[in-house]
């Protein structure tokens, strides 16, 4: 893969010495910079598409410390923040459909492109409305009920659009959802949601294969490669 090593970045005057690549490709001719912590977080999707479309894009990952200062000069203070041609663009979901049409990984046809909407919306709400507390008792203790309540409900619904879908992936081909739900599962098997069970999702068939057929996706498998 070619490209050159991005060494510092500077996001609105801000400096920043993040682990960043250069993504290189047949790359189009827009410019694009994605800004994110160095995690996978809300933006593999999105990395894993633009690769996947041959995007030239500069992968900037931040630490943690220099957050606060980088917050206020973003469009809403979140991130990820794509920047086309010199424009920032925020929201996940919206960034991950822009990259997933760009790479293959968003259906044209409309009633499928509405399944995908469905179910990465209902991964970014899962994720969203988890409990956080500041005491690990009482963390374990919402956790629990989340995953016997909100998580179980939404896991279920995800598990039945894919059943309907034939039981592998939520539309005829993979999409930017099943890369999400490959990203959601992976990270809750590695154990970094506390008081989560990390095989909370092997009772269900169509998930499973899901994620088993993602982990074997050429485009993917591309992708990890070309950050070796």
């Amino acid at each position: 893969l070619g490209g050159k090593l991005n060494t510092a970045y500077s996001y609105s005057n801000i400096a920043i010495q993040p682990q960043n690549k250069t993504m290189t490709s047949s790359s189009p001719s827009l410019e694009h910079k994605l800004l994110y912590f160095n995690g996978a977080g809300r933006a593999e999707t999105i990395r894993i598409a633009l690769h996947a479309a041959g995007i030239n894009f500069t992968d900037t990952r931040i630490l943690g410390k220099d957050w606060p200062a980088i917050k206020p000069t973003t469009p809403l203070g979140s991130i990820p923040v794509l920047t086309v041609d010199g424009e920032p663009h925020c929201q996940s979901v919206s960034l991950a459909r822009y990259a997933g049409k760009l790479g293959g990984f968003y259906p044209e046809d409309p009633l499928q492109a509405l399944v995908v909407d469905e179910a990465i919306e209902s991964l970014n709400e899962l994720m969203a409305v988890a409990p956080k507390h500041s005491d690990p008792e009482e963390l374990l203790k919402l956790r629990k009920e989340y995953q016997a309540g909100t998580m179980t409900k939404y896991v279920t619904f995800l598990e039945s659009l894919i059943q309907k879908n034939g039981g592998v992936g939520f539309a005829s081909t993979p999409s930017i959802a099943d890369l999400t739900l490959w990203g959601t599962v992976k990270m809750i098997r590695t154990g970094d949601w506390t008081g989560i069970d990390p095989t909370f999702f092997e009772s269900f068939a169509g998930i499973v294969a899901t994620v088993e057929s993602i982990a074997k996706n050429e485009k993917v498998v591309a992708y990890y490669a070309s950050r070796e």
